[in-house]
């Protein structure tokens, strides 16, 4: 499970792989936050962000 803190409110966001999670990313950037980040940025952010989350 790959898992990232979204940079504007921390809300944590999981997805099976980088590519899920680069989607819900995106989707989660333009429907909380009104922004429209491009397919790159977003890719970038997860590649330099994004962690395995443990199971505990």
């Amino acid at each position: 499970m790959r898992t990232i803190e979204c940079n504007i409110c921390g809300e944590t966001l999981s997805a099976a792989d980088d590519e899920e999670l680069a989607r819900q990313l995106k989707d989660h950037l333009t429907e909380e936050h009104d922004e429209t980040p491009d397919d790159d940025e977003v890719h970038q952010t997860v590649d330099r962000e994004a962690y395995d989350a443990m199971d505990s």
